[in-house]
């Protein structure tokens, strides 16, 4: 039955499939090891320790961001057409730019914030036990960031797999590791010790990487920075993933404002269950973008229209399949890790809606990024998070975890819906069409 659905795949099509395939082993490992990591947090450090520790992790998400200054999407961009077309050179010199500019104002936006941790804690936060996580998480701001851009590297070197096994599994692996070996050896952990190890796996997974794509990348030429040419198409790219990880991460930081950490930690679990099946558009997002670039440099629309829209169709029932697990089982999912969380269950139900809603547009941001319409991806991306951090100040000061969770659903659906109209406005690419 599976070799009769493919062979009925084009060609570019299959290729995305068949290098998907691979990732969502990775990333599915991925996501059971950080589930598995979740439940063992909550069960020794208990849904406060998780928020204070999941709270530093998304004030660090944020500025990462600051640091890559929209890079990581060029970077994909550039080496895929690079690679295809055989300039090694321009790869090399892609990469040893980004090496020096984002490694610059990570460096220097580290320090600043490692001397600041004790002031955001107390007086911003108001939550003293934050300090020291924040502080070990700054330090490893710079390393994470060539962690990414490795990644990166390896996207448009369409090692698609070996990407997803840095992003997510590696570090989770890891950090896990080395957790139950202290707690089984050495006994009772907090959250200074935690952040530690977290900080531990991520050196690890930028030294694993490194090494990797020095392998892989094997041009000997004189690498020049081309800081002109990329900083073009980064600018609007930087804004877009300044407003993406807001719109994804700051409703962890708001919530933190209004509400306890025990709150922050019921509401991330449940946050990260709806995102399981935004794993798998990820996923397809790394595989496809590359596809993208290239098909699109040789205006082949037709064909990219026909992969986009036999993907879209996959991830939108598959989508529909795990909501309805929600809807049946969320609640003993939730017991999992503990009865407390079990009031998480309506925040899943209306988190995961506003996923499906993003797997049933596809790929459109990708789209957009790809064939050169950064700034129309800007546009939608600054207004939507304008809109989410208006409502989400709002509804969560009135209404704590429940409309936090209204917030980031009305947002993921409406930035979706919008990318997807113009995707067809602009690109004349219409997934739906019969």
């Amino acid at each position: 039955m599976i070799t009769k659905l493919l062979s009925k795949l084009d060609v570019h099509t299959l290729e995305v499939v068949k290098k998907s395939f691979s990732s969502i082993i990775v990333k599915v490992l991925g996501v059971l090891i950080v589930i598995g990591l979740s439940v063992f947090l909550a069960r020794t450090i208990g849904a406060e320790g998780l928020g204070i520790i999941n709270l530093s992790h998304r004030i660090v998400a944020i500025l990462l961001i600051v640091g890559l200054f929209g890079m990581t999407k060029v970077i994909i961009k550039e080496v895929a057409i690079a690679l295809n077309k055989n300039e090694l050179q321009h790869i090399g010199n892609v990469m040893h730019t980004s090496y020096w500019l984002n490694g610059s104002i990570t460096i220097l936006l580290s320090a600043l914030l490692i001397l600041s941790s004790p002031w955001l804690a107390n007086n911003i936060f108001q939550e003293p036990k934050l300090t020291y996580p924040l502080i070990i998480s700054f330090v490893v701001m710079t390393p994470q960031v060539f962690s990414r851009i490795f990644s990166s590297g390896l996207i448009g070197y369409r090692k698609i797999w070996q990407s997803n096994l840095v992003e997510q599994t590696l570090s989770a692996f890891l950090t896990g590791l080395f957790l139950l070996l202290y707690w089984l050896f050495l006994g009772e952990l907090n959250v200074n010790i935690v952040a530690v190890f977290y900080a531990i796996g991520r050196i690890g997974v930028t030294i694993c990487v490194g090494l990797y794509w020095k392998k892989l990348y094997l041009n000997n030429g004189q690498n020049k920075k081309i800081f002109n040419q990329l900083l073009k198409t980064a600018k609007p790219l930087f804004l877009v993933s300044i407003a993406g990880v807001i719109i994804n991460s700051s409703d962890i930081i708001i919530l933190g404002l209004f509400s306890s950490a025990k709150e922050v930690g019921i509401y991330l679990v449940a946050a990260r269950i709806s995102l399981l099946t935004n794993m798998l558009l990820l996923v397809t997002n790394s595989a496809i973008s590359p596809k993208i670039a290239t098909l699109y440099a040789d205006k082949d629309t037709r064909s990219m229209e026909n992969m986009l829209k036999k993907i879209t169709k996959g991830l939108f029932i598959i989508g529909l399949f795990v909501y309805f697990i929600f809807i049946t089982f969320g609640d003993w999912i939730l017991a999992i890790w503990g009865p407390e969380f079990r009031e998480a269950y309506p925040i899943l139900l209306i988190l995961g809606f506003g996923q499906l809603i993003n797997l049933g547009t596809g790929a459109v941001g990708m789209v957009l990024t790809m064939t050169g319409h950064e700034k129309i991806q800007r546009n939608i991306s600054i207004t939507f998070m304008v809109i989410f951090l208006t409502l989400s100040f709002f509804l969560a000061s009135k209404y704590g975890i429940l409309g936090s969770a209204i917030a980031s659903a009305i947002t993921i659906s409406g930035i979706n819906l919008a990318k997807l109209f113009y995707v067809k406005k602009h690109i004349k690419i219409n997934i739906y069409r019969k």
